[in-house]
């Protein structure tokens, strides 16, 4: 089969250091790695970020930019009414939109589409967004989905709000999770784990919990959690991510708790050393009130470290039978988990393999060539390939 020309939305790719950059850096790469011979093209409204500038040649990938030196209005507009004449054009066979949305004039053209979906936050819960925020995500996101030929959901939870809310008929759906980073399976030596401790000031034995500093991810109830444990239950508290809007709030939590000497607070972690980070720390929290999908509990499973976490569906889908799940606000009951798995070496290494296994059906060959069954159904018109059983199977039943 020759190989196929297909065009992707490279913005968040180019432009975004976490998250959604990190997502569609990893489709990218997992693809080009599946099937070397794809024609990527790249469409992005501005070049990208000076660490990211090598990002098409390593993918062997067409860039393509608006022409001439037009101002920020204009590169939106370029974006948002115009890129599907311009991939028509290319003779793309086939659109990607990795981050909720395909161009509006697109459907015109013929060029069969694909977006990834990744939550319904801002419609589940709209005061985590400012109002024209709402306004635009329902305005753009909305529409993609109902124009697109086919929808990746990054979570089944994902994939049940589609159908629910905009009433997505679930055919069209497919289900294929972010692929992991591997550097968090591959172990990190002892030595150089000690180093990268001592640049953060991190000590042997501690909790650890990644994340953006921002509300819904409600480090509080970590923070409180921990102010009830004894001091011989409670390791020490790192808290990882960039400010959100909440860092101020957290520092006068945890002045106010007296935990000055017990939480440290770092904003300013660099990706390649949170591998080292996450495969040294004793146990991961993750008490987010709402996600789309939950990925550095993957990576903390990937690692090797016991994960507690929140029990939204999402989160279960990340954790697996595995990992230990509790209500988000229930500060008592994280308390005593944590204590339970402080005392419990032996708790600590069933979580541990049973994690590792979990974290296997995460690997970028894996989702990529799901991926690429949709891509070859869609351009043949046939039904989207089912998602592998082993993730939905496997948390039947799990709180």
């Amino acid at each position: 089969m020759p190989s196929r020309r297909i065009g992707f939305d490279a913005i968040r790719a180019l432009r975004n250091t976490t998250g959604l950059g990190n997502y569609a850096r990893g489709v990218l790469r997992g693809l080009h790695h599946h099937d070397p011979q794809l024609d990527i093209h790249l469409y992005a409204p501005a070049a990208g970020r000076a660490e990211f500038a090598d990002l098409p040649g390593e993918l062997g990938a067409t860039l393509h930019l608006p022409p001439g030196n037009i101002n920020p209005v204009s590169r939106a507009v370029w974006r948002t009414f115009r890129l599907g004449r311009v991939a028509a054009k290319d003779q793309v066979q086939l659109y990607h939109g990795l981050t909720h949305e395909i161009p509006r004039d697109l459907p015109r053209t013929g060029v069969p589409s694909v977006v990834t979906v990744h939550d319904l936050i801002y419609e589940k819960h709209p005061g985590y967004f400012p109002l024209v925020d709402r306004w635009s995500y329902r305005w753009r996101y909305r529409w993609s989905a109902a124009q697109a030929t086919a929808l990746v959901a990054v979570s089944a939870q994902t994939r049940d709000e589609l159908v629910e809310r905009y009433h997505i008929d679930p055919a069209r759906i497919a289900v294929i999770p972010p692929a992991r980073h591997a550097a968090f399976a591959v172990p990190v030596a002892a030595p150089e784990r000690a180093a990268v401790r001592a640049k953060y000031g991190v000590p042997a034995e501690f909790l650890f919990s990644v994340g953006t500093l921002e509300p819904r991810k409600n480090h509080r109830t970590l923070i409180a959690a921990l102010a009830a444990l004894a001091t011989a239950d409670a390791l020490p508290l790192v808290l990882a991510g960039r400010d959100g809007g909440a860092l101020h709030t957290l520092q006068r939590e945890i002045a106010a708790r007296g935990l000055a000497r017990r939480v440290q607070l770092l904003t300013n972690v660099a990706s390649a050393d949170l591998p080292a980070l996450m495969q040294s720390a004793t146990i991961f929290l993750y008490p987010s009130l709402v996600e789309g999908f939950g990925m550095p509990i993957v990576e903390a499973l990937s690692a090797g470290t016991p994960v507690i976490s929140s029990g939204s569906g999402c989160l279960v889908e990340a954790g697996g039978p595995g990992s230990r799940y509790l209500s988000p606000g229930d500060t008592n009951s994280w308390a005593a988990a944590i204590r339970e798995l402080v005392r419990d070496a032996a708790a600590r290494t069933r979580m541990r393999n049973a994690g590792r296994n979990w974290a296997m059906q995460f690997d970028g060959d894996r989702l990529a060539a799901h991926l690429a069954a949709v891509y070859d159904a869609v351009l043949a018109g046939n039904s989207l390939p089912a998602r592998p059983p082993t993730a939905e199977a496997a948390v039947a039943g799990v709180p």
